[in-house]
């Protein structure tokens, strides 16, 4: 992958070559240089860092592998190139599900949320959202061949190029993300009694060396590191709250301290919460406890102490009419017990 740019191409490191394939002169970068013993002589690792541009002497056009090696270097803006981006749109736009998201967009103010971003870095941000809801991918490649079909937030309704768009998501870095959570946050009633879901879940990754990408406990072992992201949600209204992602190794358990510490810096102090089983350890019931936090935490349904309540309370409620929860089509009732040994308070079950 090439940018459609052009960048001088660096002079007097010792370790520039050319390499010319067919009509396409490769400008390549000695990185390292491995001696074989058995050979007794060096031989030199290389890479290719850009293509050169025929029409333009001591220019080329440069990859993601330039950037790598010549951090320094500024990279200018795409279009400069012999062939331009090409920015045709089709004479039929699809606007239907673009409306909806679009509007969705206008109800949250998503835009005003982006205060360090400029027109153009806003309306890329949001394009690529409404491009992963509508086509339901993420695959920066396809992205043009969506942008061609579909309106645009990008001023001008400007295509870019999938080489833009990668150095674009690239830029995003954590402050960026902060920053939006922190004024996303900052609109929400703190003094609203809100019960927040969150979960979490992994993804297998196989893009190479990714510092986040560990080995862990996959929902789905394929023998690959994973990443893992969660999100908290409020309840009540179903608006996410927050979102984030950490290393594979790290287990569920361990994560949820952080994610209430979060919430909490957030300001929201009248909240309870609803936890996967994943969370479920003596540790963090206790942190909630001190917290003064409610919740509502799944368990598993074989844990011991949850079949010595069932078989103690048999033959109480899988028949009566006031255990009936109609709406699942099942029975139920609601016992006070405590959780563990040293329990200072009554949990219900």
């Amino acid at each position: 992958m090439y940018y459609n740019c052009l960048v001088n191409i660096p002079k007097n490191t010792g370790k520039i070559s050319r390499n010319k394939r067919g009509k396409t002169t490769y400008i390549e970068y000695t990185y390292a240089r491995e001696y074989l013993p058995e050979k007794k002589y060096n031989v030199a690792r290389r890479t290719t860092i850009g293509k050169a541009d025929p029409d333009h002497p001591g220019m080329m056009f440069p990859n993601p592998n330039f950037e790598k090696f010549f951090p320094d270097v500024e990279i200018p803006a795409e279009g400069t190139a012999a062939e331009p981006v090409n920015e045709s749109r089709s004479s039929c736009i699809r606007i239907g599900a673009f409306s909806v998201v679009r509007r969705i967009i206008e109800d949250y103010k998503l835009a005003e949320h982006l205060k360090r971003w400029d027109d153009r870095g806003k309306g890329l941000l949001l394009d690529l959202t409404a491009y992963s809801v509508i086509a339901e991918s993420n695959v920066a490649q396809h992205f043009p061949d969506y942008a061609y079909n579909h309106p645009l937030m990008t001023p001008q309704n400007k295509i870019y190029s999938d080489s833009t768009i990668s150095r674009f998501i690239r830029e995003i870095d954590d402050n960026d993300r902060v920053d939006f959570l922190n004024s996303w946050n900052a609109t929400h009633d703190k003094n609203e009694k809100i019960y927040v879901s969150y979960d979490s879940t992994n993804k297998n990754c196989k893009a190479g060396d990714i510092e986040m990408a560990e080995y862990g406990h996959p929902k789905n072992d394929v023998g690959a590191p994973i990443i893992n992201y969660s999100i908290a949600y409020n309840m009540t209204n179903e608006k996410p709250l927050l979102y984030e992602s950490y290393p594979g190794s790290i287990v569920d358990v361990s994560q949820l301290k952080y994610m209430l510490e979060k919430i909490r810096g957030y300001g929201y102090e009248k909240i309870g919460f609803i936890l996967d089983r994943g969370y479920f350890s003596k540790a963090n019931i206790q942190f909630m406890d001190s917290c003064d936090y409610d919740f509502v935490m799944m368990v598993k349904g074989r844990a011991s102490f949850v079949q010595s309540l069932i078989m103690e309370h048999m033959g109480e409620f899988e028949s009566k009419r006031a255990c009936s929860i109609k709406a699942y089509r099942t029975y139920g009732m609601t016992v006070k017990a405590k959780l563990y040994t040293d329990d200072d308070t009554d949990r219900y079950f």
